[in-house]
């Protein structure tokens, strides 16, 4: 009989760290590259009655370690921040199930799990992206979810002098950067007035908001610097202007899921390499001046190497 688990977020956030949540992040980037992943674009199914959306993301990861079929399924209803009692407006879940059997093996909280691996991802890009070059200077557009979790995953990842936050509600930046600067006991975090005074001079840069209009233009931009782009606005390219794609090597890490979701970018002929590739060694890095920018969409794979490695960890340390 099969022992169906149920991991809380509240067991996937006390499993979870930054070198495992990395390596996982790597192999997923790595194996799809070396197609040893299958996974289709995402799929969308939206109700109307509550504007709410169902996201379906299946795949398989053939790995080893953190090898798993499973589905992320999330939902996203921007009604719950107005209810009465507030809840979540994005809820994710992952199923896990026995790559053999095709029996169900867990249900895993994915909430935490998504902001970590999103934030692990934009890390192993600016790893690969950015060899040889000295990191200075951090700037983060957007104080949110994702805008923390970058800045908590690239402190612990990278030695930069400082890191820049920008929000267009400046007290919610304000806020985030009190709290980092205590949290870390440093004084390098810091709040700007402006997104054009935070980007100037960055050597890396993460967009994390829900603008969908640019908000970083290649006028900015210092030669050689590595731009994140996770946000999602009218569309997944919406934060940056449409010149930075046209003179930038740009990376996404699905290559189908950006034929669809990034269609935009494909008419106006920007090509797109997959991060994968720099990782397994098929592409070389880019040029130290060349500007370069990872798109990040998300894969399902991503999420199967995440869950592997909580269901594993659950297993070892959770069931003595």
């Amino acid at each position: 009989m099969n022992n169906l688990l149920y991991i809380s977020e509240e067991i996937v956030t006390k499993l979870l760290n930054w070198d495992s949540t990395f390596k996982a992040i790597e192999t997923a980037l790595q194996c799809t590259a070396r197609n040893c992943a299958i996974q289709s674009p995402r799929t969308f199914t939206k109700c109307p009655k509550t504007d709410s959306r169902l996201l379906t993301m299946p795949g398989y990861l053939d790995n080893d370690t953190f090898g798993a079929l499973g589905c992320k399924l999330v939902t996203a209803t921007p009604n719950n921040a107005s209810l009465a009692q507030p809840l979540p407006t994005i809820n994710a879940y992952i199923m896990l199930f026995d790559d053999v059997t095709g029996v169900l093996k867990a249900v895993i909280a994915g909430t935490e799990i998504t902001k970590w691996r999103t934030a692990a991802a934009s890390a192993v890009a600016t790893k690969y992206l950015t060899q040889g070059k000295r990191l200075k200077i951090l700037a983060i557009l957007g104080a949110g979810n994702q805008g923390h979790i970058h800045a908590l995953a690239f402190s612990n990842f990278f030695s930069f002098e400082e890191i820049r936050i920008w929000n267009r509600n400046k007290y919610k930046a304000e806020t985030l950067v009190r709290a980092l600067n205590e949290f870390s006991n440093t004084g390098k975090f810091k709040c700007y007035d402006s997104n054009k005074e935070c980007v100037t001079g960055a050597d890396v840069i993460v967009t994390a908001t829900f603008s969908s209009e640019p908000i970083v233009e290649l006028g900015w931009l210092k030669p050689g610097v590595h731009i994140n782009a996770i946000g999602a606005g009218v569309n997944h390219y919406s934060e940056l202007s449409l010149d930075i794609y046209k003179t930038s090597d740009v990376y996404v890490d699905h290559a189908d899921g950006a034929k669809v979701e990034l269609a935009g970018l494909g008419d106006l002929g920007v090509k797109m390499r997959g991060i994968g590739g720099v990782i397994a060694g098929d592409l070389p890095p880019p040029t130290l001046n060349q500007v370069t920018v990872f798109q990040s969409l998300g894969m399902a794979v991503e999420d199967c190497a995440m869950a592997r490695l909580i269901y594993d960890l659950y297993v070892k340390e959770c069931q003595k």
